[in-house]
C-alpha cells in the first residue's frame, strides 16, 4: 500500500538554506539569486528547462542566463554537464569546512592550547553578537579561524579589523581578507602596532587632503596618489615643507603628481632630508645653469655634492613622460 500526499504547485513551498540566505546571497548579483532560486524550484519537480526556456520565463537575456550560470558554477552552488545541472548541497559545503577529522589524542598539545583557544572563541563570540546579532553564519567560523592561523593577529587586533570594515560599510568576507591582508603584509599582528598604523594612515590621510586642496583637484586622491603620497612620507621621510615645495614647481602640469613624485625621488636620491639642504642643491644648480662648471679630474661625486649635478625644467619634462 502507497501513502502519498496530493500537492498543488499553487499551495507548495520551495525551501532555500539559511545559508543562502545568510551568507551567499549578500555577495551575488540580483540576476544570479533569481535564477538560483528558480533552478531550486525546477529541481524539486525533476522539470527540464532549456537556457532560453530560463530566459524567457524570467525575462532575462540569453547572454545573461549564460554568465549567471558561471557565477553561480564559481560559487559552487550548481555542477555542470552538457545536459544537466545539478545543485550542490550548500548545507554539507559548510559543514565539511567547518569539521577537521581528529587524527591524535595529544593530550599535552590540547592543554597548552586551552587558554588560546578560550580567548578565541570569547573573541569570535564578541564578533557575532557585536556585527552580526547573534546570528553569525557558518562560514564566518572558518574565515576567523584562518585568519588567526594565518596572519596570526590578537584578538584585539581581529577584533579592530571587523570594526574599521563595518564601520566602512563593507562587512563581507572577500573584504575583509583584503583589509586582513593589507594589515599582515604591514607586520601587524597586536594593538600597539595596529595603532601605529591607524596613526600614520590617518596623518596621510590629512595630509592628502592638504595637497588635493593645494592643486585644486576637487576631489579625494585616488588610490595611485595615495601610494605615491605614502612613499613620500614613510619610505623618504619627508613632511609637508619638502613636499610643499615639489609641488610649487608642478604648476601648468598635466600629471602633477607624477611630476611632483619624480622630483622628490630625485631629492630623495641626491640626499636631501631638510629644508635648507634642499635650498642649497636649488642654489647649486641655479649657479650651474649660469655659469659653466669646472671639471676636476680625478675626483668622484659624493653623495650630496650639489655643484656636481645641475637639473631643469627640462629633466623634470623627460621624467613625467616615462
Amino acid at each position: 500500500m502507497q501513502f502519498e500526499v496530493v500537492k498543488d504547485i499553487l499551495l507548495s513551498d520551495t525551501l532555500v538554506p539559511d545559508i543562502f540566505l545568510s551568507d551567499i546571497m549578500p555577495r551575488l548579483p540580483s540576476d544570479a539569486v533569481k535564477v538560483y532560486l528558480y533552478c531550486i524550484f525546477l529541481s524539486k519537480y525533476n522539470k527540464e528547462a532549456r537556457p532560453e526556456d530560463m530566459a524567457a520565463k524570467l525575462d532575462l537575456s540569453m547572454d545573461t542566463v549564460n554568465a549567471v550560470f558561471l557565477i553561480l558554477e564559481k560559487e559552487g552552488l550548481i555542477l555542470r554537464t552538457p545536459k544537466v545541472i545539478s545543485l550542490t548541497n550548500v548545507k554539507e559545503q559548510a559543514l565539511s569546512k567547518l569539521y577537521k577529522k581528529k587524527t591524535t589524542s595529544d593530550v599535552e598539545t590540547a592543554n597548552s592550547k586551552t587558554q588560546a583557544n578560550i580567548r578565541r572563541n570569547q573573541c569570535i563570540d564578541s564578533i557575532n553578537k557585536m556585527f552580526f546579532q547573534g546570528i553569525m553564519a557558518p562560514s564566518w567560523y572558518a574565515a576567523i579561524d584562518n585568519w588567526f592561523s594565518d596572519y596570526r593577529f590578537d584578538e584585539d587586533v581581529m577584533v579592530s579589523l571587523f570594526k574599521f570594515c563595518y564601520d566602512n560599510n563593507a562587512l563581507n568576507i572577500k573584504y575583509i581578507e583584503k583589509v586582513a591582508a593589507t594589515w599582515a603584509s604591514k607586520n601587524i599582528t597586536n594593538h600597539w602596532e595596529l595603532e601605529k598604523y591607524m596613526e600614520a594612515c590617518e596623518r596621510t590621510k590629512e595630509i592628502g587632503k592638504v595637497i588635493a586642496r593645494s592643486l585644486r583637484l576637487g576631489k579625494k586622491l585616488t588610490t595611485y596618489e595615495e601610494k605615491y603620497l605614502e612613499t613620500w612620507l614613510n619610505e623618504y621621510g619627508y613632511d609637508m615643507t619638502i613636499i610643499d615645495e615639489a609641488l610649487k614647481l608642478t604648476v601648468g602640469k598635466s600629471t602633477p603628481f607624477k611630476y611632483a613624485h619624480n622630483i622628490l625621488t630625485n631629492w630623495h636620491k641626491e640626499g636631501i632630508q631638510s629644508l635648507e639642504q634642499l635650498k642649497a642643491y636649488q642654489e647649486a644648480s641655479f649657479s650651474a645653469k649660469t655659469s659653466k662648471p669646472k671639471v676636476q679630474s680625478g675626483k668622484t661625486t659624493r653623495r650630496g655634492n650639489f655643484q656636481q649635478r645641475s637639473y631643469d625644467d627640462d629633466f623634470y619634462d623627460k621624467l613625467e613622460k616615462l
